[in-house]
């Protein structure tokens, strides 16, 4: 069998804080564009103030628009370096700024508008979405956001059906398109340099979705031909779902990372979700396993093979390239082990260099035990299964961090993978802070927020 995995390779700066710096600074670019117009043409009586700050509000938001976007649109330089869980965590906050500013920006120019008109505030509203041109795309655009984010409120969440959850964060992108042309005709952008350079920014943030969303998919998926091989219960809640296809490797998925599997068959083929690999990638083909959680997860147990797939490209950073130092822990939970199993087989390690702690509430759930052990008895790796679920003041949690210490010595000198669900992954981190793993020096895979 041939293992397609790459080697640790040279130490690169952290893309998070890449992207993060080169968003502040074009935040900084649109807020000094502005200024510049105001300094320019400075208001001199309360309603040209309250105009400026509705200007201000606009383009900061149109700016967050764009970055919400590119958040989402799968960029391989964020989905291969910062984990899932982080990149959503950064799309809600930035959504909440977002909407706070988008109210702003109504508030002040509907205000703006009245103290101007003497209207009252409703008034000057109603007036405004009538006769300004494009004014009320814009205004259906922000309650399409409104709406999307509501629904992504946990309560509203547990009782929407996915399809609908799906379609509100679609109709995102008709917002963005709505609101496009209202702010070309805004003070700082109409008849400016600036206004080139607005629908430039718009046209690729557009271009970077369809390519990374829709084209490079079809592509990946026409060009490698995958289909189910075959599909394997682990448990009977847990299936290994088998994938061949042509030219695997070229792929260029590496242990650890996860596809956005999408299943071609009736009532499956409309969502796409994220399944880690569970093995090595081999030039026989992928494996990723599945818990059954819910009516699309349960449906994967009974596929057939033959079956064609179409996946996204390879993402995640629980992988070789974020580790830092020589010695490695594999933290696992419950079905968390899948993607640790893959990094396991596949790690640049030395013997004694890599310990897997595998966690579950009882013995029958543990998966891959005999691969494991395999594994671990061929790399020399050391492995603890832990069956023991904590009740509330019945005793200490299996991964504290004096148990995890006292499993793994010099436990400060590691670099720690932890998945699984994210309760545990919660505790377990905590854990490592408190034994003296560097928070750098773990690394965490989490699909939820």
């Amino acid at each position: 069998m041939t293992i397609l995995t790459a080697g640790r390779g040279p130490r690169r700066a952290s893309p998070g804080t890449a992207a993060a710096a080169t968003a502040a600074a074009a935040l900084v670019a649109v807020v000094a564009w502005w200024l510049r117009n105001v300094v320019g043409n400075p208001p001199t009586a309360g309603a040209a103030a309250l105009s400026a700050g509705a200007r201000l509000c606009g383009l900061v938001a149109g700016y967050l628009c764009l970055l919400q976007v590119l958040l989402a649109a799968r960029l391989p330089v964020l989905e291969r370096w910062i984990p899932a869980g982080h990149l959503r965590l950064a799309h809600a906050v930035n959504g909440l700024v977002l909407l706070a500013v988008l109210t702003g920006h109504a508030g002040l120019a509907v205000a703006s508008e009245a103290a101007a008109s003497s209207a009252p505030f409703v008034g000057a509203a109603i007036g405004m979405i009538t006769s300004y041109p494009y004014l009320w795309s814009s205004a259906l655009g922000m309650l399409l956001l409104f709406a999307a984010a509501a629904a992504t409120a946990r309560p509203v969440r547990r009782r929407l059906r996915y399809g609908w959850w799906h379609a509100l964060h679609l109709s995102t992108y008709l917002a963005v398109a709505a609101g496009f042309a209202h702010q070309l005709l805004g003070a700082d952008l109409r008849g400016t340099p600036g206004r080139a350079v607005w629908s430039g920014l718009h046209i690729a943030v557009l271009a970077a979705v369809a390519w990374y969303r829709v084209l490079a998919p079809l592509w990946l998926s026409w060009r490698h031909d995958l289909r189910v091989s075959a599909v394997v219960a682990e448990t009977p809640d847990v299936v290994s779902v088998w994938v061949t296809g042509r030219q695997i490797g070229a792929l260029g998925v590496e242990p650890g990372q996860y596809l956005r599997w999408r299943i071609m068959r009736r009532g499956l083929w409309l969502h796409s979700h994220p399944f880690s690999l569970s093995a090595v990638p081999t030039a026989e083909g992928l494996r990723f396993t599945v818990k059954a959680v819910g009516d699309y997860t349960g449906a994967l147990m009974q596929l057939t093979p033959g079956l064609r797939l179409l996946v996204s490209s390879p993402a995640g950073a629980l992988t070789e390239r974020t580790r830092r130092g020589r010695k490695v822990l594999l933290l696992a939970g419950g079905i968390g082990i899948a993607p640790l199993r893959a990094l396991l087989e596949g790690l640049d390690a030395d013997r004694g260099d890599v310990t897997l702690i595998y966690r579950t509430d009882h013995a029958d759930e543990v998966l891959f035990r005999s691969e494991i052990d395999e594994l671990a008895d061929r790399r020399g790796a050391d492995v603890h299964y832990l069956h023991s679920h904590p009740e509330p003041g019945g005793g200490p949690d299996p991964i504290g961090p004096h148990q995890l210490v006292r499993l793994v010595p010099a436990l400060f000198d590691y670099d720690a993978y932890v998945c699984g669900p994210p309760g545990m992954v919660i505790t377990a981190v905590a854990a490592l802070r408190t034994a003296g793993v560097q928070r750098r020096r773990i690394h965490t895979e989490n699909f939820r927020i």
